[in-house]
């Protein structure tokens, strides 16, 4: 199946009648894989207002993804991503339930439901008062009372200063999340790092090599490179990695996303990173297709750095890309291509150290929509050359057993029943450890379906 991760935008524009075509291809080819996460619900949550009228909309944006993805649902479980089928609804509700739930992060919010209990109110006060007494670092006074440094604080901290003890943390430090992710306190962030940088936010906003004049300007100031906006520990890590790239760029000033609250849409730090998330979930895909001009940007950048082989298009790119190398109306150019490839393809020839060459075909086809390279070795002994079909995984994507279940299918349609009569492959087959696999023959010619250390390959055997 073909991965594609389409960003919320791309979502409720073809929900409102915009790219037909690409909105046809969407709904109509079963050959595509279209999940959505976590952040597209955040997304829809960031209008959520307690009335009817609202509620409605709100219902009409998840029924519609529910109808695209055939809720197909992507989301962190403290260690990996993993899917799920389950309704959006269910996790919009989630987050309904939860809104309060963090709000107020100072020491009186985080153990509000303590002290609201009469079995723990009287143990816990005592330690609270403690707590919140305890005076911070001699460093946090110094930095207010520097002339060069006072300023920002009082920006990153409000209040904190009047109080220098961990009561006095934790109330700022919630204001400061309030005012990022409810107001328009990322601007006066972003302007603090850029300040700092002595970045001209003229030179990089569309700048070719964003991370080289990034890196030459922390060179000037003795450090190596940025810090990382953060570390969750319940994320993996290369979903931190592509996180914190995204935001360090719109940080320094690429492309930086508009911060209002005033007119139209609210637009907010949290807004810059649901869009660094998408970035992150659309890296287990092949394809992400986006329309923002400068999520676009952004992401092409980070996916650039980190080597990340998800192409990125937008609506009518995809739509040409699909055109051109994904719709196969004639089923029988998957057995056509490959063989065409082998007598005109461009390849990349390697020497093994068996003294066996190695050709690698590359293609932007989707062959029985799996296969994206082909595989040709020639032994230095007179053996019979080996001939498969292979892929590039998406960079941090997996395997998953429909998809395996859907290409048996597809392969079964054009190429008649297996040899062995297994039939249609089954979940239970993979709990074993050596998968069996499928075989299909064609007059003198012999496909088999394996799976050697979680890579699946199609073998193609002439006699």
């Amino acid at each position: 199946m073909i991965k594609v991760y389409f960003d919320w935008n791309v979502m409720a524009q073809m929900k409102n009648g915009l790219h037909p075509e690409l909105k046809e291809i969407a709904f109509q080819d079963d050959n595509l894989f279209k999940p959505y996460s976590t952040s597209h619900i955040s997304d829809i949550f960031s209008s959520f207002k307690e009335n009817d009228i609202q509620g409605e909309l709100i219902n009409r944006d998840l029924d519609f993804i529910s109808e695209l993805t055939n809720d197909t649902f992507l989301f962190n479980n403290g260690k990996d991503i993993i899917i799920d089928f389950a309704p959006p609804r269910e996790y919009f509700t989630q987050l309904v339930e939860e809104k309060d739930q963090f709000k107020d992060i100072s020491i009186d919010g985080l153990f509000k439901h303590l002290e609201d209990d009469e079995l723990t109110r009287d143990l816990v006060k005592p330690y609270l008062n403690l707590l919140k007494a305890i005076p911070l670092d001699d460093i946090f006074k110094e930095t207010f009372e520097n002339p060069q440094s006072a300023e920002q604080m009082e920006t990153l901290f409000p209040g904190l200063k009047e109080n220098p003890t961990m009561e006095g943390f934790f109330q700022s430090f919630s204001a400061m999340l309030k005012g990022l992710n409810e107001d328009e306190k990322y601007k006066d962030l972003r302007k603090i790092v850029q300040t700092g940088l002595g970045i001209n936010r003229d030179k990089i906003f569309d700048n070719k090599s964003p991370y080289s004049l990034i890196q030459s300007q922390y060179k000037l100031l003795g450090q190596d490179k940025a810090q990382q906006v953060s570390n969750d520990k319940n994320a993996p890590k290369w979903f931190n990695e592509i996180s914190n790239e995204y935001i360090l760029l719109d940080m320094h000033g690429y492309q930086e996303d508009n911060v209002n609250v005033v007119k139209g849409r609210k637009e907010t730090f949290k807004n810059t990173t649901e869009d660094a998330f998408h970035a992150a979930f659309a890296s287990t895909c092949n394809f992400y297709v986006i329309n923002d001009e400068k999520s676009f940007k952004k992401t092409k950048q980070v996916y650039e750095k980190l080597q990340i082989n998800t192409i990125v298009l937008k609506p009518d790119e995809f739509v040409k890309y699909y055109k051109d190398y994904l719709d196969f109306k004639d089923p029988s150019l998957n057995i056509s291509i490959p063989f065409q490839l082998l007598q005109n393809g461009e390849f990349y020839e390697e020497k093994l150290e068996s003294g066996a060459m190695l050709r690698t075909y590359y293609f932007p086809f989707f062959i029985f929509g799996f296969f994206t390279k082909l595989m040709l070795l020639l032994p230095e002994n007179e053996e019979p050359p080996i001939l498969l079909l292979s892929r590039i995984k998406p960079t941090n994507g997996t395997t998953y057993i429909l998809e395996i279940t859907k290409l048996a299918k597809d392969i079964t349609k054009i190429l008649g029943n297996d040899i062995d009569g297994l039939g249609d492959v089954k979940e239970e087959e993979f709990a074993k450890d050596n998968w069996v696999g499928r075989s299909w023959k064609i007059e003198n010619t012999t496909f088999r379906l394996t799976n050697l250390n979680g890579h699946f390959q199609l073998y193609i055997d002439h006699e």
